[in-house]
């Protein structure tokens, strides 16, 4: 079967993602298909190296992100085994650097509901930490899948209010809204610090997902901080707790002697 080579350009709508999450794409696009079912093993690392054209450190990753979504498993000497044709759960988020953060953007589709320049009350504010009553763009909406056969949560962004007036067009924009915030306005996002933590779904996320208000949710918080350790844009995020999954690699530090 003739497979297309991966190239590092082009003009592709995911031709910015790192070569290993698009390679992860088109083996996962594969085994949806039927081209590996359930229960064959995938070509092997050299095969996959020759087919797509790509490193043996770049298929190695792209089969990390496979195993992290639960469709394949590896063992040594064994190859990689398809043991399911889709995630477990609607969605799988696997990060280790900036990078992948930024691309979860890019694997997904952000759908804005309403746009508004607001006054932070005291629960924002210290979600934001920020001082309350200033003046924030907030942007609500439901971010998808890439297919739109899934709601993967609910968003609220707020962005500095310097950045107001770049961001008039924001529902009309197909990318990830920092990238809109670097682009047109010349700052660059230098950190991202994220927190995870458990509560009950808000009324309101709720509603938009539509499921039950109240229901166990995951509640991640994105603070996309400038030079200077300010805050250019908070992503506030509401995950059903049944339908996402979220993976760390953690790798041991070099021991003292």
């Amino acid at each position: 079967m003739a497979t297309a080579r991966l190239s590092p350009g082009g003009t592709t709508p995911d031709s910015t993602l790192p070569l290993y999450q698009r390679l992860a794409r088109t083996l996962r696009a594969d085994i949806a298909a039927g081209v590996n079912p359930v229960g064959t093993t995938l070509p092997t690392e050299v095969e996959l190296c020759d087919r797509h054209g790509v490193s043996r450190h770049t298929v190695r990753e792209a089969l990390r992100l496979l195993v992290d979504q639960g469709l394949i498993e590896r063992r040594q000497g064994a190859g990689s085994r398809v043991i399911a044709t889709a995630p477990p759960v609607a969605y799988v988020h696997s990060i280790r650097s900036l990078s992948e953060l930024f691309s979860y953007t890019q694997d997904t589709r952000f759908e804005v509901a309403g746009v508004a320049l607001v006054a932070l009350g005291e629960a924002d504010a210290a979600t934001i930490r920020w001082p309350a009553e200033t003046r924030w763009l907030r942007i609500s909406g439901v971010r998808w899948t890439a297919d739109r056969s899934e709601t993967v949560c609910h968003v609220t962004v707020f962005a500095h209010a310097r950045f107001a007036g770049l961001l008039t067009d924001v529902g009309r924009q197909a990318g990830p809204i920092h990238a809109l915030i670097e682009s047109r306005s010349g700052e660059r996002v230098e950190e991202a610090i994220q927190e995870v933590s458990a509560a009950p779904m808000p009324s309101a996320a709720a509603k938009a997902l539509n499921i039950r208000a109240g229901a166990p949710a995951l509640r991640i918080v994105r603070r996309y901080l400038d030079a200077s350790g300010g805050p250019m844009m908070v992503a506030v995020n509401w995950h059903p707790g049944d339908r996402f999954a979220y993976t760390i690699h953690l790798r041991r530090d070099d021991e003292p002697a």
